[in-house]
């Protein structure tokens, strides 16, 4: 039989026992909410680059054969890997699309639909604008024009 000092610890024990465990599991949520934290700022601040990233790679993509090889593009080619290199270590991807390749509305944003007998019908034709993502999360989906034969 246990005296009424024996049920006080084990009450105490009890509790201490909660506290603790409300405790471990307070770390672990302000740990998942500050993570949370970075990556929607990784984000926020990546969204506002975006602009310049489309104007450098469209520069280098429209580059006139003329100038090619010429210095000054060859350093604004060379930025534009950089830029690449960068986003890759901040684990931030390049959302992979070519022409040819299937439409796909969780990662493509058909921007035009054109007819045109060399791809079938939701093929991609052209990719307007890289997509990028951050680990699994789209930032903006590739933007595309996509075939429609009617």
């Amino acid at each position: 039989m246990k005296n009424k000092s024996d049920k006080q610890l084990e009450e105490l024990k009890a509790g201490w026992q909660r506290t603790q465990a409300d405790f471990e599991n307070f770390k672990k949520r302000t740990e998942q909410e500050k993570l949370r934290w970075q990556e929607d700022a990784k984000i926020n601040v990546f969204s506002r680059l975006l602009p310049l990233l489309d104007n450098i790679s469209l520069a280098a993509k429209h580059t006139p054969k003329s100038i090619e090889n010429d210095p000054w593009v060859q350093g604004i080619t060379h930025i534009s890997r950089q830029i690449d290199q960068e986003l890759s270590e901040l684990s931030v991807v390049k959302v992979s699309v070519k022409p040819g390749d299937q439409f796909n509305h969780n990662f493509h944003e058909a921007i035009e639909t054109r007819s045109d007998k060399s791809y079938d019908n939701d093929q991609i034709i052209e990719v307007r604008s890289d997509g990028y993502m951050i680990g699994e999360k789209l930032i903006r989906p590739a933007r595309v024009v996509v075939c429609k034969n009617d």
